[in-house]
């Protein structure tokens, strides 16, 4: 029965030495193919549009509110200083019109040193924030409290933390007040020059070795704020991106802690030596003011580590100074396995800059040196940030005004 089954073959004529595999694309196989970019913003934007929104500004404007009130009073007080005389003061109009132009801080000083008024300094840690300036013409408030939140005597002085916290928050309430006065002085709009900086391509050259194979633009935007003020915001729209994330990850200016985060004041560094020893102790004033448990209460954190985890990025850095204040956050991004580019726009010319002294503050934010080479862009790729506000450049500012003071006279 089965030998009357006929088979029918049929063959392919298959000849191998002919045969050719199906072209691929070799980009397939490159992980670097999509790559984002994170802009940092510091407070050096804010400035260069012109905000007056150092802690030097501020302190000057604190000096010059303290003095008018007591000249008008003869008595100013708070929680940080107290002014008051009982003698009669003459002279005062011509004064009072010659205080703008002086150094309030120094003037101020001057006045704790007149014998016919009673000054005293009620607050150790805002004299050594006065003292900083004096020595540097600036300060960074929150470093300050910090290096006095880690001399307290915890277990023999605790009442000193409650004062401390009581200081801080008395200067972070009078410098929100400033920072709201001074954005109310202004009306600010993007700069064109500024968004060609965001949206310039991300260069091979730029990234760690034999990761982008060619130049490429940005697949997506993230927009980190550190500033409280929502200059940075207006450039998310003005970039004119679909993919376009921003993050005020310190919160803003008018928020209100319900619908959107207030400003998140302190300081995050946990990576100090002096923090495990917080740790510690049972006393949960010590963490009031550290930033990372004010990222707890709003997504903005969360956001960013979905942005840096999701692809490759560059980063890109405006005006923010790289401080210790935010050390945590910063050596997350900086030492992600995705980041394979930092640029810093520095401040100042070609010929003299500020890009050595930032290098030297991204330094600290990296556990690992080798990372920190691979991943700066060299100086001679980098270049100045545009500057909206056009004004004379000054590594260095002095601001010290050498001015004739009026005389005052007590009666």
């Amino acid at each position: 029965m089965h030998n009357d089954i006929k088979w029918n073959h049929t063959f392919l004529n298959l000849n191998t030495m002919n045969f050719k595999p199906p072209d691929v694309n070799p980009d397939i196989f490159d992980k670097y193919k999509k790559i984002n970019r994170l802009i940092i913003i510091g407070n050096g934007f804010d400035i260069a549009h012109g905000l007056k929104s150092t802690f030097s500004d501020f302190i000057s404007d604190y000096c010059f509110n303290a003095i008018h009130q007591f000249l008008n009073k003869k008595e100013y007080i708070d929680s940080l200083i107290s002014i008051n005389t009982n003698k009669s003061i003459s002279n005062l109009e011509k004064y009072l019109a010659d205080l703008n132009r002086k150094d309030k801080l120094n003037e101020l000083i001057r006045f704790s040193e007149f014998s016919e008024i009673n000054f005293s300094w009620k607050s150790s840690f805002f004299r050594a924030i006065i003292n900083e300036i004096q020595n540097k013409n600036w300060v960074d408030i929150e470093i300050q409290y910090f290096d006095h939140l880690k001399k307290i005597k915890i277990k023999k002085n605790p009442n000193d933390l409650i004062i401390l916290n009581r200081e801080f928050e008395c200067i972070k309430a009078q410098f929100l007040t400033y920072l709201n006065k001074e954005m109310d002085k202004n009306n600010f709009s993007p700069n064109s020059a500024l968004i060609d900086q965001f949206k310039q391509p991300i260069k091979s050259i730029e990234t760690i070795p034999n990761t982008l194979k060619t130049d490429k633009q940005p697949d997506s935007y993230c927009i980190l704020n550190f500033n409280y003020t929502n200059i940075a915001e207006l450039y998310k729209k003005a970039l004119n991106e679909e993919n376009t994330t921003y993050i005020p990850i310190h919160g803003q200016l008018l928020g209100d802690n319900i619908s959107t985060q207030g400003p998140i004041f302190g300081f995050g560094d946990e990576m100090d030596p002096e923090y495990v020893n917080f740790e510690l102790y049972r006393n949960d004033d010590l963490f009031k003011y550290i930033k990372s448990f004010n990222y707890l209460q709003f997504s903005h954190y969360r956001n960013l580590m979905e942005f840096i985890d999701n692809d490759n990025f560059q980063v890109q850095i405006f005006g923010h100074s790289c401080g210790m204040s935010d050390r945590t956050l910063l050596n997350a991004v900086f030492e992600h396995e995705n980041c394979i580019s930092i640029k810093p726009f520095y401040y100042g010319v070609k010929e003299s800059n500020d890009f050595e002294k930032k290098s030297y503050s991204i330094s600290r934010h990296f556990k690992s040196k080798a990372e920190l080479r691979i991943k700066v862009v060299n100086k001679e790729y980098c270049e100045a940030m545009v500057q909206p506000v056009k004004k004379e450049t000054k590594l260095q500012p002095d601001n010290k005004i050498n001015v004739e003071y009026a005389k005052i006279k007590y009666i």
